[in-house]
């Protein structure tokens, strides 16, 4: 990977849907070029997919939380096993008193106790500590500085 593929990376982290031929016009490069470029890194597993990216409270999830989880036994198993519960967004394998950090979505506090009350009964979860979300001050995908590489 060079400063061309990051330079590249920052444009599709902007914009997915950035035709080859737009892209190879702000990086001086031919359409050609860039489809290579593309094409490596997918093969590489270093652009894993495209998709789109929502704003979930406008779709009724206007609550995010982080859940510490302290497990009975191994934290990885009982993540994989996460996955069922439609609240949970991203789990974690944590170092720590705790064995797994949740991030989950919920409409209000309510359907946050709920989430919550079914989770402490899943077979080996010993404990749990949420923490709520009032705000979002950053979001982003880090991409390695150009000079580093």
């Amino acid at each position: 990977m060079d400063q061309i593929d990051l330079k590249l990376l920052t444009l599709l982290q902007q914009d997915a849907k950035h035709k080859y031929a737009d892209l190879a016009e702000m990086l001086n490069l031919s359409a050609p070029s860039v489809h290579a470029r593309v094409k490596k890194m997918e093969q590489a597993g270093i652009i894993e997919s495209y998709g789109l990216k929502l704003d979930p409270s406008k779709i009724g999830l206007k609550l995010c939380a982080f859940v510490r989880v302290t497990t009975e036994g191994v934290g990885s198993e009982l993540g994989r096993s996460l996955h069922r519960f439609k609240e949970v967004e991203e789990v974690y394998s944590v170092a720590g008193e705790e064995c797994l950090l949740l991030k989950v979505r919920t409409a209000d506090t309510a359907s946050l106790s709920n989430f919550l009350d079914e989770i402490r009964r899943v077979k080996g979860v010993r404990k749990t500590i949420t923490s709520i979300v009032l705000s979002t001050l950053l979001t982003r995908n880090v991409l390695p500085d150009p000079s580093d590489l």
